[in-house]
């Protein structure tokens, strides 16, 4: 199994189509941004953090807002809006050892995206008082990496259109422990969550 250059991926992720907050396409669009069909938290990894709660805007786009609300201290429903959508999320909040993460779950579902699955993506949490910093797991590194050790995370690997013919989209399929394991052994590794695949938050209003 083979893989474009990861600079060749980031072109052709671009034409993805789904369901998710402006700011997510754009990390994807760049080729930021890795996709698993399981999720990278188990319950009793959960955590809940008050502060998270409220009204965020970019730091990069004053008019891209992040808006987490509390559901009775057991997740998030995360709801972004910039000048043209309004997009949402289930997130979790989750700790492996010293690391915090976030699990975003894409909620927005539709009679055009019914047959499209719902996919997880993964950040790890920076988080103060005021200023939140999510370092999305980079897919072009990734990319790089399962092309030289294709057995070292299970994933599958999908043509963005039929035909095959314009690219191809890696996809995690790997279980939620593998997973975990795999975060934990990358989590201070810059490349897999550096700063061209980081969201920088200010808050607004708790």
């Amino acid at each position: 199994m083979s893989f474009e250059s990861a600079k060749t991926s980031q072109m052709k992720i671009k034409s993805l189509k789904l369901a998710a907050a402006a700011t997510v396409l754009t990390l994807l669009a760049a080729g930021c941004v890795t996709l698993s069909v399981y999720p990278f938290y188990t319950p009793k990894d959960l955590i809940f953090d008050s502060g998270l709660t409220g009204r965020w805007v970019e730091t990069k786009s004053t008019n891209t807002f992040w808006k987490f609300d509390d559901v009775g201290g057991k997740f998030y429903l995360l709801t972004t809006t910039d000048s043209e959508s309004t997009n949402g999320f289930e997130a979790n909040l989750f700790q492996l050892r010293r690391y915090r993460f976030l699990d975003l779950l894409t909620t927005n579902r539709d009679e055009f995206s019914k047959f499209e699955m719902p996919v997880h993506l993964i950040s790890r949490v920076d988080h103060n008082d005021t200023n939140v910093s999510l370092h999305f797991l980079d897919y072009g590194w990734l990319a790089n990496l399962l092309q030289t050790n294709p057995a070292l995370l299970r994933h599958i690997i999908v043509p963005e259109q039929p035909g095959g013919t314009n690219g191809e989209m890696l996809y995690l399929t790997a279980e939620t422990e593998d997973l975990q394991t795999f975060i934990l052994k990358y989590a201070d590794d810059t490349n897999a969550f550096g700063s061209d695949s980081a969201v920088e938050l200010k808050l607004l209003s708790p």
